[in-house]
């Protein structure tokens, strides 16, 4: 099974990572693997600067979560998946409304908006920090 691994500097909350390739390797797994996160044992030689690994045969991209030596030339890779790599296409072409945003503000002024603030004292047996507090919740979506 070939395994692609890579560097990449881009922040895990990237969708679209710039990834560089390092190294590809066809690899042996001898027992069952959990795709969402593959354990891999190979030559500690072949993952120098790598941080990152896709496996086109699952379908899915990996941040390498651990290295540990395993004896004086192999290691035992952790991977974990990227969620954001594996399902890029889907997130990239999803439709979503934004109703409200932080700044900067992408809401545009010509949408239909609703706010409502509504207050309700709840009594608790939890006693919150002599502070300024404030929970908030939120609870609804989009009737039609």
């Amino acid at each position: 099974m070939k395994v692609e691994f890579y560097k990449t500097t881009d922040n895990a909350r990237t969708v679209n990572k710039t990834l560089q390739l390092n190294k590809t390797i066809d690899i042996i797994f001898r027992q069952a693997v959990d795709e969402q996160a593959p354990l891999i044992i190979m030559n500690k030689s072949n993952i120098t600067g790598s941080n990152y690994v896709h496996i086109p045969a699952f379908n899915r991209y990996y941040f390498i979560s651990k290295i540990e030596n395993y004896t004086a030339s192999l290691v035992r890779i952790y991977l974990t998946t990227d969620l954001l790599m594996t399902y890029m296409d889907i997130i990239l072409n999803s439709t979503v409304q934004i109703t409200a945003t932080e700044k900067p503000s992408y809401l545009s002024g010509s949408l239909p908006t609703q706010s409502t603030i509504s207050k309700r004292v709840v009594k608790s047996d939890v006693t919150l920090e002599n502070k300024n507090s404030m929970i908030l919740t939120t609870i609804g979506g989009i009737s039609k």
